[in-house]
């Protein structure tokens, strides 16, 4: 384990739940591992209490999950589930983006991108944080918070996985780039059609590319 990590008092048991979120999604503990009570608290100099909520927390998110006998390990999903998921997410954020589009301001485009910009030159670990926001500045504007809420659940959720689709090529984070920039663009034309289906497509791409590679790597 590294070295201690104190966090501030306020909110303990979120803010425990959002370092340990981190922690996973940047890989440094591995599907299957347990997440064991005394380390973790230690590493993060907290007590049991607020680690208990914070499991519970990412417990609800699909991140862990909690297996008689052996305690709190990190959730791993099999390739069906990502398929499943990334369905999911193309149904529910094409909602969003046609609910949203005949919304969006000038300042709402600018921000998404500038966060799209910043994802050009970022880290992969970096990408994915910044490819959620970007997308949740455009979906907020449905006024949809529920649905919201769900998407951002299953983006937390896949994270780690699209970290890996986003690091696989550079050809990959290249047609990435080109795709965010032209939904974007025609989100600030209102070409709802075009928007939506493109970003059916570009869903669909990343699950697609995915899907190929963990099903190679489990071979």
């Amino acid at each position: 384990m590294a070295g201690t990590q104190k966090l501030a008092r306020k909110s303990l048991a979120v803010q425990v739940a959002d370092a340990l979120r981190e922690m996973i999604l940047r890989g440094e503990f591995e599907q299957g591992e347990q997440l064991r009570q005394d380390d973790i608290a230690q590493r993060l100099g907290v007590s049991r209490i607020p680690l208990r909520e914070a499991y519970q927390q990412l417990e609800a998110e699909g991140l862990v999950v909690n297996v008689p006998y052996k305690g709190t390990i990190v959730s791993r999903l099999s390739t069906d589930e990502i398929t499943e998921y990334f369905d999911i997410r193309a149904t529910l954020e094409a909602e969003l983006l046609a609910s949203a589009i005949d919304h969006l301001d000038e300042d709402v485009i600018s921000k998404a991108r500038k966060l799209a910009e910043r994802m050009n030159t970022s880290s992969p670990s970096r990408r994915g944080e910044l490819n959620w926001q970007m997308h949740e500045v455009i979906y907020t504007e449905a006024n949809r918070p529920i649905t919201l809420e769900m998407v951002k659940k299953i983006h937390d959720n896949l994270d780690r996985y699209v970290r890996i689709q986003l690091s696989l090529s550079e050809g990959n984070r290249d047609r990435a780039n080109e795709e965010h920039e032209r939904l974007i663009t025609l989100c600030e034309q209102r070409r709802k059609n075009e928007a939506v289906g493109l970003l059916k497509d570009h869903i669909n791409g990343a699950r697609d590319d995915l899907v190929a590679y963990l099903r190679d790597h489990d071979k």
